[in-house]
Order: C-alpha cells, then sequence, then structure tokens
C-alpha cells in the first residue's frame, strides 16, 4: 500500500492533496501434489491428486502435462489434462496414475501452462517389485535304477512380501516309463512362513532319460523347475551253458560249463540248482557262486551219467533274491561199446 502526496506552490501559497495506492499481485495460480511421495509395486498403479489454485483473480484454462525422470520404466497419464478456472470456480483437481513396469525410484513432474504462466508440482514414485514366489529343485539330477525311487525337494519361497497358495503339478517327458508324485500339491505362504517344501518321488519302470517339470501357480502366476531322471536298469545277472547239447555213452559223464555275468552293476551270491529228466544224474560244482565290483562272472561244472540211452534235459537255475534266470542243456545218451559172442 503505498501514499502519495500531490502539492501545487506558489509564492507563499502551498497546498497538497493525497492518494493512496493499494498494488495488488498478478493474476496468477499454483500447481500442487498430494502425496509427493507413492510407493507401489510393478504393474499396480499409484495415484498423485493435483490442484490448480487460482491466486489474485486469475481466470482462465490451465493445461496440465507430466515428464518423467528417468524417461523409462513408469508410465503416466492425468485426468483431465486441463482445469478451468473462473471468478466462482477457483481451484480444480487432476488425478496423476502412474504403474510401474521396473523396480526403482522416478520422479514426476506435473505443468500447469497457460499464456505466459507455468508453475510446476514434483511427485516421487518408488516402485519395488511385485509380490512373487519361486520354486526350485534339490537335487535337479537323479541317476536310479528301474523299480527304485528317487526324491527331490521342491522348495518354494516367497519374494517381495508375497502370501497366498500355491497349487503345485507335475508333468513328465516322455510322458510312458516314469511315474511321479508330489508329496504335497499345496503349499501356504505367510507373512510367517515364507518357504515350504514338498517331496518329487519319482520311479521308472523303463530305463532311458525323462524330464520332470515341477510347476507352482497362484493366481496369474506360475513358476517351474526341473529335474532330470536318468533310469538305468536293475541290477541282474545271465546264467548260460556251454555247451548246449552233449552226447556221452551210457555209464559216461558228460560236461557243460556254467556261465554267470554280472550286469548293470549286480554284486552278491548266485545260489545253482538243477533239475533233470529222470534217468540222468548230475551235479553242479561249485553250487553257488559270488559276483563282485571286481568280480563280475564266474563259472560252475555240470557233470551228468546216464544209465539208459535217450535224450534227457538238464535245466540249471541261477537265484539271488527275487531274480532268478535259467540255461538248458540237452543230454544224449547212446548205447555204450559193446560186442557180441555167437556160437556155430
Amino acid at each position: 500500500s503505498f501514499t502519495v502526496t500531490v502539492m501545487g506552490a506558489s509564492g507563499t501559497l502551498s497546498h497538497s492533496a493525497g492518494v493512496a495506492y493499494t498494488v495488488t499481485g498478478a493474476p496468477n495460480f499454483t500447481v500442487a501434489a498430494s502425496p509427493t511421495t507413492v510407493s507401489v509395486a510393478v504393474g499396480s498403479p499409484g495415484t498423485s491428486t493435483i490442484t490448480v489454485a487460482a491466486t489474485n483473480g486469475f481466470t482462465g484454462t490451465v493445461a496440465l502435462s507430466d515428464s518423467i525422470s528417468p524417461s523409462t520404466g513408469l508410465t503416466c497419464t492425468l485426468s483431465p489434462t486441463s482445469v478451468s478456472l473462473t471468478s466462482a470456480v477457483t481451484t480444480g483437481t487432476s488425478t496423476l496414475s502412474c504403474t510401474g513396469s521396473a523396480a526403482g525410484s522416478f520422479t514426476v513432474t506435473v505443468t500447469g501452462a497457460s499464456g505466459s504462466l507455468s508453475h510446476s508440482a514434483a511427485v516421487t514414485y518408488t516402485v519395488t517389485a511385485a509380490a512373487d514366489f519361486s520354486v526350485a529343485a534339490s537335487p535337479t539330477t537323479l541317476t536310479v535304477v528301474v523299480g527304485t525311487a528317487g526324491a527331490s525337494t521342491i522348495t518354494v519361497a516367497a519374494l517381495n512380501g508375497f502370501t497366498g497358495t500355491v497349487t503345485l503339478s507335475d508333468t513328465v517327458s516322455p510322458s510312458t516309463g516314469l511315474t511321479c508324485t508330489l508329496s504335497a500339491t499345496t503349499v501356504t505362504l505367510t507373512s510367517s512362513t515364507t518357504s515350504a517344501t514338498s517331496v518329487l518321488s519319482c520311479t521308472g519302470s523303463a530305463s532311458g532319460s525323462f524330464t520332470v517339470t515341477v510347476t507352482g501357480a497362484s493366481g496369474t502366476l506360475s513358476h517351474s523347475a526341473t529335474v532330470t531322471y536318468t533310469v538305468s536298469p536293475a541290477p541282474n545277472f545271465t546264467v548260460t551253458a556251454s555247451p548246449t547239447s552233449v552226447t556221452v555213452a551210457v555209464g559216461s559223464s558228460g560236461t557243460s560249463t556254467i556261465t554267470v555275468v554280472a550286469t548293470n552293476g549286480f554284486t552278491g551270491t548266485v545260489a545253482l540248482s538243477q533239475t533233470a529228466s529222470t534217468g540222468l544224474t548230475c551235479t553242479l560244482t561249485p553250487t553257488s557262486i559270488t559276483l563282485s565290483t571286481t568280480t563280475t562272472s564266474a563259472t560252475s561244472t555240470l557233470s551228468c551219467t546216464g544209465s539208459a540211452a535217450g535224450s534227457f534235459t538238464v535245466t540249471v537255475t541261477g537265484a539271488s533274491g527275487s531274480l532268478s534266470h535259467s540255461a538248458t542243456v540237452t543230454f544224449t545218451l547212446t548205447a555204450a561199446p559193446d560186442f557180441a559172442i555167437a556160437a556155430r
């Protein structure tokens, strides 16, 4: 507020008049944001209210725009993109909505412009990784024999505060030859229980390589872990005879060598027995064979004697636990060489 005094003088005469000036600010406006800091998870929108207020009797339309720094990782919209102020409507608002595609800190500057006038407000967005979970397997590779189960522990762990129930399922490729089960088909994670496990157990019925994919799903979230199973044939042994056919004279002994050979790492004792046709008497020496990692094959001698001419079959069986294998030997007995005496 200012007072201006105007004076008039002539000789000894003087008079004055005062004028009071009140100077007001030019019409303008302000731009403010509330809140000025917003924290959101990746993929979730966060909002701030932008308020445009007239000062000193401003009237007119204020156009709103936004700029983001850094320029990638956050997408924003303003609704509406302009506000009109009048003598009756002295404030207006717009909603700033921003969604992050990557974790980080971003500064959004909202600028209001009208003619030569321009004002801004800044909003800081902190974007955190979205709540999620991970699925892991340990071990990721197993080697088992046919008929024997192999287990891998599946661990589901919460990420970024995830809570909820995760459903577990498994698929096997190729689809035949391996059968799998999960000890738990659902796990529930909470703020206090941030990880949980399920045991994958698979048994092969045929040798080969199999890939088992365990998938955890919760809502739109899905993650997987793979376990490779190598199924090898079960330890076993074979029983063979050489020769498989023997021809001897009645009363003479004929032999065949019985060979027992380990396969697929078999170790243990194989008991040998023989079953002969009536008319043939046989023995095995020895009647058991022990195979080891260093002794992978061994032999026994089958010796048979017949009292009458004919064809006879001997079955030699090797047994160890539930395993049993056989070999057959055919003995042909001929009449013993002889002579005759005749009188004339």
